[in-house]
């Protein structure tokens, strides 16, 4: 029998959320834990912030605060204990609690604060004005939101693997594989548990984001989702910019009641458990699984004398998807019916660093004082995947006094069999897919590729794709297969491990996910898409250097005689230049430096026609890539025009000089120098356009009309393009002169002597080529 006024009990929470108007500072750290407090203090029914004894203030981030628990217990005149804490660790409020129900429980402790805040909102809209916070205590210049170096390896760092974005998804990819799910299916279930995070979010009154995104929003790309690490879009990983602070007071039930809490308000802790992983993630045994996770939680519950399916509510910590995947595979699931949140979890509600789960810890308290739920679990994750604490709280008495496991022990003892891995800093030769990282830029173009790779004894280390290998890039992507277990090479190059996957396991030039993409129709015509589509196909080195590609590979196929460039987005052919380059010196000199001219491609030499499929607007460097084409199918309500004067520039990757080869002069004179778009209606009138079409069918058009041009003579065409594209620049006497030698190269061909063959028998010739 235990004694019920002991029982630790939650009689006061307080959360704040702040949104500051624009150009308005909004609240420091310090001042949100200050009014959290006094909510929670005032939720608890008053005057319980002078009974405190003891302070938890959660590690923060956003301010260099010389003693902020000294400076809360200040700003609130109280005097309590400070209790010592470490580090920034989304399992720490957890823990915090569980240390704090053990001492009141044993009589050490009467009342308890957990607290914490940051305010990365705030910092992030100072940054965007080139201003610091006003009116925030004096400290100096706030860090920089995380630098990963600082919580690994130098080997880690040295091949990307130091952000939660970048560590994370080599546990979600390695996942998938053992869970053997297609992309899509992965994906769909990330989008699916995600949902169901948003839902609760768009009614939390506290929640950051509560636009209650479904799943189809959660896993689409768009600008405002984009790409983050393969297969994380914006809207899967934990939302930091956020300004939030919470505040939990925790007493014993005789002294709640001493002071006139009704029972009714009084939220019991349960039983908790926590343990830790080694520290360096790449050292662990694997990423399909996480034993002090799942030994936190189980054994949790069975410390409650709970299953999983007898809890009524939960929050399982959310930083990015593969969290809870693994966490609820380990209990073996919810209740149909019970969501895995009570905030809305870090994406939406917010993820306000390590302190999010003093917020989860608010809202449990709610959702049980008002009859919601009778039993909840609380699992919070810190480090990546490293610390796990679980706990349980109840809206009725436990049957036990609160204990706090410390499971360490055990996680070594159920390893005790197990080889750890072993790590090598330095290695070359063969080598298989372990598990990886694909990490995108602002832009949503693969920035990075880390292998995690296992060699043939068994051994891990880790190797570099090289950012211009497409192919590879691509094979990690698209889902077309499995790059887990796939075999490939590491080699040293200047110091540093590269992989290169064995070409038999690479997808084709152009394949999906490839910055430009390759689809063979019959007929002999290709389609080649520009694949930007977050940044309107604008140009960059990255797809200048896959359009080159591209060319090379059209025009050594036998099988490809015309080719048609289209876009991956309707509403826009191509944007053009990206103008980020204009501010990256580097950016700009790669793309210059590709052959082929503008986008690798408005001075290339081609001696197979292409026709552009724009849809669309095709304005600046996208109007200068169709007329580098040799034919143009336009959709009936696109638009082009060369509006570089508009910006101080000129259209000088031939728009100037070709417009005027195509349209009346003083119409040329008009759109050059004006900058004023031109309808497609008015082009096709003046012939610059073939064909115009809906803008559904265009690509289909295009196609059409490339397949009446590859039935005729390869060679018969290749030669008269080229003299068709020297007709400009070649006197009559040259063309001439070129003429009579094409022609006589043509007549001792095999392709000649077929077409007069097919003509005499009234047949359809087939081409050779030669």
């Amino acid at each position: 029998m235990h004694n019920l006024d002991l029982l630790p009990v939650i009689i006061g929470v307080g959360d704040m959320s702040d949104r500051p108007d624009k150009g308005q500072s909004g609240l420091e750290p310090l001042r949100l834990i200050e009014r959290a407090a006094r909510l929670a203090d005032e939720d608890a029914g008053g005057g319980w912030l002078a009974r405190l004894d003891r302070l938890y203030v959660v590690p923060q981030l956003t301010w260099p605060y010389s003693d902020l628990p000294g400076m809360v217990s200040s700003a609130l005149g109280i005097a309590p204990t400070v209790v010592p804490t470490e580090g920034i660790s989304g399992d720490s409020p957890v823990r915090y609690l569980m240390q704090a129900a053990v001492e009141i429980a044993s009589g050490q402790s009467v009342a308890t604060m957990i607290c914490g805040a940051e305010a990365f909102g705030s910092l992030r809209a100072a940054a965007a004005q080139r201003k610091s916070p006003e009116g925030w205590t004096p400290g100096g210049k706030a860090a920089a939101l995380i630098d990963g170096s600082a919580y690994v390896t130098k080997l880690a760092s040295k091949y990307g693997l130091k952000d939660p974005t970048e560590v994370y998804t080599l546990y979600e990819n390695a996942l998938r594989a053992a869970n053997v799910q297609t992309a899509k299916q992965s994906t769909a279930e990330s989008a699916a548990l995600w949902a169901q995070y948003a839902e609760v979010a768009a009614s939390n009154a506290y929640a950051w984001d509560r636009a209650g995104h479904d799943a189809a929003a959660i896993q689409t790309a768009s600008s405002k989702n984009r790409p983050i690490s393969y297969p994380y879009l914006k809207r899967m990983v934990a939302q930091l910019y956020v300004n939030q602070g919470a505040a939990v007071i925790v007493t014993s039930r005789a002294a709640a009641l001493a002071a006139g809490v009704s029972a009714s308000r009084l939220v019991y802790i349960g039983s908790g458990a926590g343990a830790a992983d080694i520290d360096d993630f790449l050292s662990r045994p694997g990423y399909t699984e996480c034993l002090p996770m799942a030994l936190a939680l189980s054994e949790t519950l069975k410390a409650n004398g709970l299953t999983a399916q007898q809890v009524d509510a939960a929050e399982i910590y959310s930083c990015f998807p593969c969290v809870p995947k693994l966490a609820l595979k380990a209990i073996g699931g919810l209740r149909a019916g019970v969501a895995p949140t009570v905030t809305g979890g870090l994406s939406f509600f917010g993820g306000p660093l390590g302190d999010f789960m003093s917020h989860a810890i608010t809202a449990m308290t709610r959702v049980l004082r008002e009859g919601r739920a009778n039993t909840g679990l609380l699992y919070g994750n810190g480090g990546y995947l490293t610390k796990h604490h679980a706990a349980v709280l109840l809206r009725e008495p436990p049957q036990s006094m609160p204990t706090n496991l410390e499971l360490n022990a055990a996680v070594a003892e159920q390893r005790a069999g197990t080889q750890p891995a072993t790590l090598l800093d330095e290695y070359e030769g063969p080598a298989t897919v372990e598990t990886y990282l694909l990490k995108y830029d602002g832009s949503g173009d693969p920035h990075s590729a880390t292998i995690v790779a296992r060699t043939p004894e068994g051994a891990r280390t880790v190797a570099l794709i090289h950012p211009h290998d497409y192919r590879a890039q691509a094979l990690l992507i698209n889902g077309e297969r499995e790059p887990i277990g796939l075999p490939g090479s590491i080699a040293l190059v200047n110091g540093q491990m590269h992989w290169r996957f064995d070409d038999a396991v690479l997808p084709p030039v152009g394949a999906p996910g490839s910055p430009v993409l390759l689809e063979r129709r019959d007929g002999f015509v290709a389609v080649v898409t520009l694949n930007r589509p977050l940044r309107m196909n604008a140009v960059n080195a990255r797809l200048a250097r896959a359009i080159a590609e591209i060319i090379q590979l059209t025009e050594a196929d036998p099988d490809i005689r015309v080719v048609v460039l289209a876009s991956s987005r309707p509403e826009v052919f191509c944007a053009g230049l990206d103008l980020s380059a204009l501010s990256n010196p580097r950016a700009l000199q790669e793309l210059v430096a590709v052959e082929g001219g503008f986008a690798g491609f408005v001075n290339a030499v081609r001696r197979k026609p292409w026709i552009a499929a724009v849809r669309g607007q095709a304005l600046g460097g996208g109007f200068e890539l169709a007329l580098a084409c040799e034919l143009i199918v336009a959709a009936d309500d696109s638009a082009f025009g060369l509006p570089e004067v508009k910006r101080g520039i000129l259209a000088a990757a031939g728009g100037v000089a070709r417009l005027p080869r195509v349209l009346p002069r003083n119409l040329a004179a008009q759109a050059i120098l004006t900058g004023e778009p031109m309808s497609a209606k008015l082009l096709h009138g003046h012939g610059v356009i073939n064909a115009l079409a809906p803008v559904d069918q265009v690509i289909d058009e295009a196609v059409a009309l490339g397949r009446r041009i590859a039935v005729n003579a390869p060679l018969a065409i290749g030669e008269s393009l080229t003299l068709l594209k020297a007709s400009i620049d070649e006197t009559d006497a040259e063309l001439s002169r070129r003429s009579m030698e094409a022609g006589a190269r043509l007549m001792g061909s095999a392709d000649a002597r077929e077409g007069g063959q097919a003509f005499l028998e009234k047949r359809a010739p087939v081409w050779k080529g030669r």
